[in-house]
C-alpha cells in the first residue's frame, strides 16, 4: 500500500509540472490566454472593418481571420461570423463548410448550440434537407421556448423536402402546438394534409402512438385511422376509432364525421333477409334499361315472398356508389343487382366490395368481378363471345386461318381484340384485318384490299399476266381492254377459312354484298349455290368463307337488308327469344303474357340474376351476406333463360351461348347436330 501511495503522489507532481496549453496563432506558439486576448482584439477589429462591406467580402475577411487565428478560441467566433455573412450572400454551401469546421474544431464553444442551429438552416438553403432534419431535430428541445415554434416549422419543412412524411406530420403538429392564431391554423392544416394524403396505414398507426395526448393533430390522425379501418373492412377497429373520436373530442372538427361513421356501421350490420336491392338508372338517357331490368327481376321473384327495393343510379358512377350505400345501410338488402351502364359498372362493383354486399352485375365491361369476392356477373361479354366463336371454329369446323373486318368503336375493337387473342392462343393465324369508321357507307375498297385486288402491283400472278398482255397486244386499245378483262376476272386471294365481322346489321348489310362482288363466297352451307357461283364466275378454285359474327347481328333488319348475302353465316348471342330450350321458352312465354312484348337479353339476364338470388336466399334462409356470397360462388348449372349458369373462379357466369344462323326462312338457332364436329354422332 505504501508503494501505491508513492506512485500516485509522483503522478500528481508530474501533472502539476506540465506546461500550460500552447496554441498556434499566425505560425507561432503562444499561451492559451495570450492567444485568446490577441484573437478577441482581432475579432473586434474585423467586426469594425467589415461593418459596411458587402456580405461576400466580409465573409472572406472573417475566413481569413479564422485561418490566422488557427487553434485560438476566437477562431470559432470568426468562423461563425463568416457563416452568417455567407448565408446573407446566398452562399449557404460556404456557410455549411464554415459551421462544420467550427463545430468539429471547437465543440465546447459557448455558442455551439447557436452554431448548430445556423448549420441546420444553411443545410436547408443549400438543398440538403435530410442533413438539415438530422441537425435541427436533435437540438429542438434545447432551444429557448420562444424559438421552438419557428424551429419546429423549419424542421417540418426539412422533413417535407426530404420526403420524410411521418416526421413532417409530427413536426407540423409540434409547430402548431407552440404557435398561435393563423400560424397555428396553417401548421395544423398542413399536418392534416400530410396525414390524409401522404402516410400509409402503418405510418398513421405509428404516428397515433408517437403523438402526445395534447397534440392538436391527434383528432385528425384518429379519424384517419377510422377511415382506413373502414376501407380495410375491419369494422370493429373502425368503430373503436370513431368512438374514441366522439368521446375524446366531442366538439372537435371530426366529431360529426365520426358519428356518421358509427351510424353507418350500425346500419350496415342490420340486414333484412327478404330484401333484394336494385341499383339501376331510373332517370336519364338509360332509364329504359332500368325499367327493362325491373321487369325481368319482378317476373323472377313474383310470389316468392321477397321485397325488391330500387335506388336510382342515374347511370353515373357517383349515383351507383350512393345507391349501393343506401340499399346496404338504409334498406338492409341481402344482395344487389345492377351496375348496367359502362360508366357506373366499375364504381358499383367497388362500392359493393367495400360494403361487403353480394352484387350481381349486369354490365358487359371486362374485369368487373376483379373488384373482389362479393362481385358476380351474368351479362354477356366480348371475351365470352370470342371464346365461344373460336372454340366452334377450331373444334367443330377445323378452321385455323381467319380474317377480320371491324368498326373503330369500342364494341368492334373489344370483340376483334378478344377474338384475335383467342385465335393466337389456339395456334391459329389472322391473315388479314380491316378497320373502318362506323359511319362508312362504301366497303368495296376494304374488301378489295382484304383479298388482294386493290394493290395489284403487289401480286406476282397479276404482274406476270400483265407482261404477257403487253408482249402479245401491240394495239393500245386492245391492250387496255385485255387489262380490264384481266382485272375483272382476277381471282381473290382468300387465305382465310372464316371472316369475323363484329359489327351491327347496318354495316353488315353493306359489307356482305361487297364480298360477293369480289367473288368471296360466303354461302358455305349450300353446295348447289356454291356450284352455281363457280360456274358463273369461271373460278373453279373458289373456296367458301364462313362469316362469323357477334350479338350485334341479332337484328331482324339484317335478314331484310342483306338477304342471301348473309345466308349460312353464324353468330353468337347470350339470349335468343326464339330458342327451343325449355327454360328459355317458358321465360319468353311468361314475359310476353305479362308485358305484351318479347324480351331482350337485358330482361333475360335480369331474370336469371334474380332467379339465382331467389334460389340462394330461399335455400337456407340465410341471415348473413357472407353466406349469400358463398352460396352464389357455389352455384352450378342453374337452368336459366340465358342458359345453364355456373360461376367460375372469377365469379363470371359460365354458360353455353346461343349459336344462330340465317337461312331461307330467316333467323334461327343452330341445332345440336349442326353444332357437332363433322362426322360426330
Amino acid at each position: 500500500m505504501r508503494r501505491l501511495g508513492f506512485i500516485l503522489a509522483g503522478l500528481a507532481l508530474g501533472l502539476a509540472a506540465c506546461p500550460k496549453r500552447v496554441v498556434m496563432v499566425g505560425g507561432r506558439e503562444m499561451g492559451e490566454a495570450e492567444a485568446e486576448a490577441l484573437g478577441s482584439a482581432e475579432v473586434e477589429k474585423t467586426r469594425s472593418a467589415t461593418a459596411s462591406l458587402p456580405p461576400e467580402q466580409a465573409a472572406r475577411q472573417w475566413e481569413a481571420l479564422a485561418s490566422r487565428l488557427g487553434q485560438a478560441p476566437p477562431a470559432a467566433d470568426a468562423l461563425y461570423e463568416a457563416a452568417l455573412r455567407w448565408r446573407a450572400a446566398g452562399r449557404a454551401d460556404r456557410a455549411v463548410a464554415d459551421l462544420g469546421q467550427l463545430l468539429a474544431g471547437f465543440p465546447l464553444w459557448p455558442r455551439s448550440l447557436r452554431a448548430k442551429y445556423e448549420l441546420g438552416l444553411a443545410q436547408i438553403e443549400s438543398g440538403r434537407p435530410r442533413d438539415a432534419f438530422q441537425t435541427l431535430s436533435t437540438l429542438h428541445d434545447k432551444l429557448p421556448d420562444e424559438e421552438r415554434p419557428g424551429a419546429a416549422a423549419r424542421i417540418a419543412a426539412a422533413a417535407e423536402a426530404a420526403r420524410l412524411w411521418p416526421e413532417a406530420a409530427r413536426w407540423r403538429a409540434e409547430a402548431a402546438s407552440h404557435a398561435q392564431g393563423r400560424d397555428r391554423e396553417a401548421s395544423l392544416a398542413r399536418a392534416v394534409e400530410i396525414v390524409d394524403g401522404r402516410l400509409s396505414f402503418l405510418e398513421v398507426a405509428r404516428l397515433r402512438e408517437d403523438l402526445p395526448k395534447d397534440s392538436p393533430a391527434l383528432p385528425a390522425v384518429v379519424m384517419k385511422l377510422a377511415r382506413i379501418y373502414l376501407h380495410l373492412r375491419d369494422w370493429s377497429q373502425a368503430q373503436a376509432a370513431a368512438r374514441e373520436e366522439v368521446e375524446s373530442w366531442p366538439a372537435g372538427p371530426y366529431a360529426a364525421d365520426a358519428r356518421a361513421l358509427l351510424e353507418r356501421l350500425a346500419l350496415s350490420a342490420r340486414m333484412n333477409p327478404g330484401v333484394i336491392g336494385l341499383a339501376l338508372p331510373m332517370s336519364g338517357k338509360f332509364k329504359q334499361w332500368g325499367e327493362a331490368i325491373m321487369q325481368g327481376v319482378t317476373l323472377a321473384v313474383a310470389d316468392g315472398g321477397f321485397k325488391v327495393v330500387v335506388r336510382d343510379t342515374r347511370g353515373e358512377p357517383d349515383g351507383a356508389a350512393q345507391a349501393l350505400e343506401d340499399l346496404t345501410s338504409g334498406e338492409g338488402a341481402m344482395a344487389v343487382i345492377g351496375g348496367v351502364t359502362n360508366a357506373e359498372a366499375q364504381r358499383a362493383a367497388a362500392a359493393a366490395q367495400e360494403l361487403e354486399i353480394p352484387f350481381v352485375s349486369l354490365s358487359k365491361v371486362e374485369g368487373v368481378t376483379e373488384a373482389g369476392p362479393y362481385v358476380f356477373r351474368v351479362m354477356l361479354t366480348a371475351s365470352a363471345q370470342a371464346r365461344a366463336l373460336a372454340a366452334f371454329a377450331f373444334e367443330k369446323r377445323g378452321m385455323r386461318r381467319f380474317a377480320l373486318m371491324y368498326p373503330s368503336i369500342p364494341y368492334g375493337q373489344e370483340l376483334a381484340s378478344a377474338f384475335w387473342d383467342e385465335v393466337e392462343a389456339r395456334g391459329g393465324d389472322v391473315n388479314g384485318a380491316e378497320i373502318y369508321d362506323y359511319d362508312r357507307t362504301t366497303f368495296s375498297p376494304l374488301v378489295k384490299d382484304l383479298v388482294g385486288k386493290l394493290y395489284l402491283d403487289e401480286r406476282l400472278d397479276y404482274m406476270d399476266k400483265q407482261r404477257e398482255i403487253a408482249k402479245e397486244e401491240r394495239d393500245p386499245y386492245r391492250r387496255r381492254k385485255a387489262l380490264e378483262k384481266l382485272r375483272k376476272e382476277l381471282e381473290p386471294v382468300v387465305d382465310f377459312d372464316a371472316l369475323f365481322i363484329p359489327d351491327f346489321a347496318r354495316n353488315l348489310a353493306l359489307i356482305a354484298p361487297s364480298l360477293a362482288v369480289e367473288d368471296v363466297v360466303t354461302t358455305t352451307c349450300d353446295p348447289v349455290e356454291l356450284e352455281r357461283i363457280r360456274k358463273s364466275t369461271g373460278h373453279e378454285n373458289l373456296r367458301p368463307v364462313q362469316l362469323l359474327g357477334a350479338n350485334g347481328w341479332d337484328d331482324p333488319a339484317l335478314v331484310e337488308k342483306a338477304g342471301r348475302y348473309v345466308t349460312c353465316s353464324i353468330f353468337v348471342d347470350g339470349f335468343f327469344p326464339g330458342s327451343e330450350r325449355p327454360e328459355t321458352r317458358r321465360f319468353v312465354e311468361a314475359y310476353q303474357k305479362r308485358y305484351g312484348t318479347p324480351p331482350s337479353i337485358l330482361e333475360a339476364s335480369a331474370y336469371d340474376a334474380a332467379g339465382i338470388l331467389r334460389q340462394v336466399m330461399q335455400k337456407e334462409k340465410t341471415q348473413s351476406r357472407s353466406a349469400v356470397r358463398d352460396d352464389l360462388a357455389a352455384v352450378r348449372s342453374y337452368r336459366g333463360a340465358t342458359g345453364d349458369i355456373s360461376f367460375d373462379e372469377r365469379r363470371e357466369a359460365k354458360k353455353a351461348l346461343f349459336f344462330l344462323t340465317i337461312d331461307k326462312e330467316g333467323l334461327r338457332e343452330l341445332k345440336p347436330a349442326e353444332l357437332a364436329a363433322p362426322g360426330a354422332g
